[in-house]
């Protein structure tokens, strides 16, 4: 209830405001410059969370200040990043759009991480209460946005409004806050190997911003993006739930067999088919309910840019069991394969045939990304029915 209220607040609230305001063109680079903010922050922010409920039982609790610095040192080195981005990025900003911008990065990727505390406790009420929190944080910055014209503002109050409240209202994130524990250079090396691999992950699943921003226009962001709408926000809200199934995981201490890795399989195929009609469907009200202008250029894109946010997200929830169960390099493999393959197609595609063919490339680059997570999973649910002795907990760390 949580996600479902942050996400009413955001698609119905705060981005139609923003497409009204900007204009189609205009609302194209909010989306395209709105991609770089997910790819670094979400990743930074998620590989901390990730790498702190895989850490070893007794450090997890613990060890706070070594992931709080890295974060804190990830934002200063992507400073100059988000420098060359508001300089040369294509999208003239004037500097109080910068500065917000660069805020808004740096509170999501502190934001992102800060949801582990309720995580590691699963206190359910406060997780709420953390989202209402930054939908109302939301529905203030669309007003700010809507005075000042300053787009970043309208996310700004709601994540910081989020990382607010989860530091004061959980004593997790403030124990040992800024304190290094004996084991950061093996902290370190984990959030990094994770951050390359959920950085690979969240690039393609914003590449479409930049590579449509760049090759085709601003419009074609905009038409592709409302396409995938429903199912952008459902990968939105597979993030933090993804986080949850991860804490559950981490008290179990069994490992995946192979009825685990068939009802991965199966369970994967079902999702595909329903959530796809979901997407659509859900897509199709939305479109004529909130952005009826767009709602003959996008129709056409619907379903296949629907299936294509379909399979990543269900892939994804793949990962995190291969992240709990598996070696944590598996998921630079998928991920880096997944990469591979969705520039060598999706720009050629793109370039050939238009938006149509990097939907297309899209879809074949995702399914490329299922198959590999499902023959892993299966490789690994075998080896640990072999070789229990090496499946256990402290040896994948």
């Amino acid at each position: 209830m949580g996600l479902v209220l942050l996400n009413v607040v955001a698609q119905i609230a705060v981005f139609p405001l923003l497409a009204r305001l900007f204009g189609e063109s205009g609302y194209g680079d909010i989306q395209y410059l709105s991609a770089y903010l997910n790819i670094f922050a979400m990743s930074a922010g998620c590989a901390a969370s990730l790498a702190r409920m895989t850490a070893p039982p007794e450090r997890r609790l613990e060890n706070n200040g070594d992931y709080q610095w890295l974060l804190t040192v990830l934002c200063l080195l992507c400073l100059p990043v988000f420098f060359l981005i508001c300089r040369f990025g294509g999208v003239a900003m004037d500097a109080a759009t910068a500065l917000c911008y660069y805020l808004l990065f740096v509170a999501m990727t502190f934001r992102f991480y800060a949801d582990v505390s309720y995580k590691l406790t699963l206190r359910y009420r406060r997780y709420f209460l953390f989202y209402c929190c930054i939908g109302a944080g939301y529905a203030l910055g669309a007003f700010l946005a809507w005075r000042t014209r300053i787009w970043p503002l309208a996310l700004l109050p709601g994540e910081a409004a989020g990382v607010l409240f989860a530091y004061l209202a959980d004593g997790t994130l403030r124990r040992r806050a800024w304190r290094l524990s004996p084991a950061f250079g093996q902290v370190m090396r984990v959030v990094l190997l994770l951050f390359l691999s959920e950085g690979i992950s969240y690039l393609i699943a914003n590449a479409d911003r930049l590579i449509l921003k760049f090759l085709i226009g601003s419009s074609a962001v905009t038409v592709y993006y409302l396409a995938t709408l429903v199912g952008k926000t459902m990968t939105l809200i597979t993030i933090p739930l993804n986080g949850v199934i991860l804490g559950y995981l981490a008290r179990y201490e069994g490992s995946l067999g192979r009825r685990g890795a068939r009802w991965i399989f199966f369970g994967s195929l079902i999702s595909f088919v329903f959530f796809t009609c979901v997407c659509v469907f859900g897509g199709y009200l939305m479109l004529l309910w909130l952005y009826p202008a767009e709602l003959d250029a996008v129709r056409p894109f619907l379903l296949v840019g629907s299936f294509a946010q379909v399979i990543y997200f269900t892939t994804s929830m793949i990962t995190v069991i291969l992240a709990r169960f598996a070696k944590k390099s598996y998921q630079l493999i998928v991920n880096g394969a997944f990469g591979i393959c969705f520039f060598a197609v999706g720009i050629p595609a793109t370039l050939g045939y238009g938006l149509w063919g990097f939907s297309l490339g899209v879809i074949a680059a995702n399914l490329l990304r299922w198959t590999l997570a499902v023959l892993l999973s299966a490789y690994w649910a075998r080896k640990a029915e072999k070789y229990p002795d090496h499946a256990g907990y402290e040896v994948l760390l």
